[in-house]
């Protein structure tokens, strides 16, 4: 198998010659199967996520997507940063209307992704599809726009080169939040504090990234 991708928790392995396929493995050993059901009941309703070919233990057998992530467009100049706000905040608006987790209350409990920000997002031929779904699970809507929102006010707060970008992108995503966010951001930066996958640099900028989610959001 060749390795063509590696994430913070996860390698990516091609399959076979054509690259139809591809491999998912945690590198901890996480069961992927649990994953891997809800892409499928994702699929079933029409959401855009990788088709699922097989899940056992810490591997997670998908289609391979064909096209660039959202950052590397973000990046390269070929998406500009406020349409990717929208972007994102319009799959978070889709995935939280699906019909086998809407309930009565408006904005009661949601399948949420709780990592949705540029690097998860493929621009296929057939739209954009949403990828790394392992830390999904139910909660209020508002708690993962409040996510999202955390991540991308973390770039914008770093000093990095594409930081203004990640403001833009920032204020483009609360324009279009249609769920109360802001009582969710103190819940969206423990859980963030809380990743073994984050330096300690990053969460030291968690308050300056909280700050500013406040700041910009229509309120």
């Amino acid at each position: 198998m060749k390795i063509i991708g590696q994430g913070r928790t996860a390698d990516v392995y091609a399959l076979d010659e054509v690259g139809e396929r591809v491999l998912r493995r945690y590198r901890d050993g996480s069961d992927a199967t649990r994953e891997a059901g809800v892409m499928t009941r994702l699929a079933d309703h029409g959401y855009p996520v990788p088709a699922v070919l097989h899940a056992e233990g810490a591997d997670l057998v998908m289609e391979r997507l064909t096209g660039p992530s959202l950052l590397d467009a973000l990046l390269d100049g070929t998406y500009e940063p406020e349409p990717a706000g929208e972007l994102i905040a319009g799959l978070l608006d889709r995935l939280h209307a699906l019909p086998e987790t809407r309930p009565i209350r408006p904005h009661g409990p949601r399948l949420l992704h709780l990592d949705l920000h540029p690097g998860n997002v493929v621009l296929t031929p057939r739209g954009p599809v949403v990828i790394d779904w392992q830390t999904a699970e139910e909660g209020p809507p508002g708690l993962d726009h409040a996510m999202s929102a955390l991540i991308l006010a973390e770039v914008a707060v770093s000093p990095a080169p594409y930081a203004p970008g990640a403001r833009t992108g920032l204020a483009a995503l609360l324009s279009a939040v249609h769920a109360p966010l802001l009582p969710h951001l103190p819940a969206a930066r423990t859980r963030r504090a809380a990743d073994p996958n984050l330096t300690p640099g990053e969460v030291a900028t968690l308050g300056a990234a909280e700050s500013l989610v406040r700041s910009l959001a229509v309120t």
